[in-house]
């Protein structure tokens, strides 16, 4: 959401950063429902996700204070870097093969493995409320690279995870004034519909289709949203 409002609506990274985040909220529950609830075993790591949320938290909250330090041309960038690295990512699963193209039922990771989606939540958190990017686009390709869960199950975990990361991102963005909330209820009443068509599809579709899918809408999203080469100033 975050690059469709800088493309299509103008929006300053940083506003835009915090209307997705305000947004996000109700569509994940949505689609983690779908994801859990859905037809056959649940498609989705409740422990995961936990622990996923005890360092999401914290980063996004560092995240979003950051945000507000920063560069808006650097802002830009680096949410268009994580994107594109992220589509290489599902695009070499989905056409060669990989982690992400492999239908696995939710691991056991033990307490080293734990502490370390914690950890990696952690940055998870401070990458998305510095950028406004959320599960989807970083935390799947961590729980797929890192740990071996598959596209599917990594996509629904994420949509669980990354609800306290949403909402702790949102009320800081919120307090520093950047969050527009008209535009953030009109996302969610139309995020959440899709968000249901949008599960029941993930369901239904080859995990290395999907894969593909999301690599490619990740690759042209990047690409739109680098910014444009700044005139020199005349002399």
């Amino acid at each position: 959401m975050v690059p469709l409002q800088v493309i299509w609506t103008r929006t300053t990274q940083r506003r835009a950063t915090g209307t997705s985040l305000t947004a996000i909220v109700p569509i994940a529950i949505v689609g983690a429902g779908v994801y859990y609830f859905g037809k056959g075993a649940p498609q989705l790591d409740l422990t995961v996700a936990l622990f996923v949320m005890l360092g999401s938290s914290f980063g996004a909250i560092a995240g979003s204070v950051l945000a507000k330090r920063l560069p808006e041309r650097a802002l830009t960038m680096l949410v268009a870097v994580i994107l594109l690295l992220a589509a290489l990512k599902e695009l070499h699963d989905g056409i060669l093969g990989g982690p992400a193209a492999q239908a696995s039922a939710p691991p056991n990771l033990g307490p080293t493995g734990y502490l370390l989606v914690s950890l990696g939540g952690v940055v998870i958190g401070i990458l998305s409320g510095l950028s406004g990017v959320g599960g989807g686009t970083l935390l799947v390709p961590m729980l797929v690279v890192g740990f071996g869960i598959g596209q599917r199950v990594a996509q629904g975990t994420s949509l669980l995870a990354v609800l306290p990361t949403a909402t702790f991102g949102a009320l800081v963005h919120r307090r520093q004034g950047d969050v527009d909330l008209g535009a953030a209820g009109w996302m969610a009443l139309a995020g959440a519909p899709l968000a249901l068509v949008g599960g029941a599809l993930a369901l239904w579709l080859p995990q290395r289709v999907l894969a593909s899918l999301f690599g490619i809408a990740l690759a042209i999203l990047a690409v739109r949203l680098w910014p444009a080469r700044e005139d020199p100033s005349p002399a």
